[in-house]
């Protein structure tokens, strides 16, 4: 059995680790209990790691069974990416443990494992592929001197915004307390500075009346229980000509929520009063929703 040689320090809870799209983009510290003894595991030629830790307390559903096989059993085990700071600190991206866990291998990952995965087969993840697909195609066209982001999560995409937009006030918000002071050491760590995330509800923004450019919502609304009643929250702290920006899985993609086409989308977003374009790409519909004057 492996013995202890550090421990994991962040802000992700079980709860926040349990949006499994999300923990990749979570960054870690990892605390060596040896701290001269960084250069024993972590070596300037490898960016990946793959690190054996305390496995989670709880089961992802049938459907996710490959994740408890990895996570949930007698150990951990996650393939991270080292982030490079200024610091002493070691930090790195995708370490799916919870704050206080400890460490017990840490391993370079290296040319022969990536070999093995150019070729590796697994289930595929239709909301991942929309992620990695989608996304990076909405995300440079959106500009603005406010802007929020509803349903952040862990902040990758609401610190992409703001690295896109450095002169911009960029906001993050999402209902769990660990999903946003994960989501601000994430942009900490990173050093990106014109961000701030807050706790709060699509249902009632903690911000004034028409005080942002642009809003966006990824792969967010399909959640709520009163899509409607959130996109009126959106319109009132949107200023006049502000722009809303959504991309929601269409019908038949994915598991939960309402399945809605591309002239249902429309129709919502319609009915509380904004003028809307309606694309589809990849099983998902991206939305361009301007509030009327």
């Amino acid at each position: 059995m492996f013995g202890e040689i550090g421990s994991v320090k962040s802000k992700a809870d079980e709860t926040a680790l349990q949006i499994l799209s999300l923990f990749r983009d979570s960054i870690s510290e990892i605390c060596l209990n040896e701290p001269e003894s960084i250069s024993d595991y972590f070596k300037p030629e490898y960016s990946h790691y793959i690190i054996v830790h305390t496995p989670l307390n709880f089961r992802f559903p049938e459907r996710r069974e490959e994740l408890n096989m990895r996570f949930c059993r007698d150990v951990g085990v996650s393939v991270v990416e080292r982030i490079v700071t200024e610091t002493d600190q070691i930090y790195v991206r995708g370490l799916m443990a919870i704050n206080g866990s400890k460490v017990y291998a840490i391993l370079p990952f290296m040319k022969i494992d990536a070999e093995k995965a150019k070729i590796a087969t697994f289930p595929e993840d239709h909301m991942v592929r929309v992620r990695s697909k989608v996304l990076p195609s909405v995300l440079p066209d959106i500009k603005g001197e406010t802007i929020l982001d509803i349903g952040s999560g862990f902040g990758s995409l609401t610190i992409e915004l703001a690295r896109n937009n450095p002169d911009s006030k960029v906001y993050g918000i999402d209902l769990h307390d660990s999903l946003t002071g994960q989501s601000q050491m994430n942009a900490d760590v990173l050093g990106v500075s014109n961000v701030k995330f807050k706790t709060g509800s699509a249902y009632s923004l903690p911000f004034e009346a028409g005080s942002m450019d642009v809003a966006t919502c990824f792969l967010m609304l399909h959640h709520l229980e009163d899509i409607k009643f959130a996109l009126f929250e959106i319109k009132r702290v949107l200023k006049n000509g502000g722009l809303l920006i959504a991309v929601e899985p269409l019908a038949e993609q994915h598991h939960h929520g309402p399945q809605l086409s591309e002239a249902g989308w429309q129709e919502l977003f319609e009915d509380v009063g904004f003028a809307i374009e309606v694309e589809s790409q990849e099983g998902a519909a991206i939305m361009k929703a301007v509030k009327r004057e």
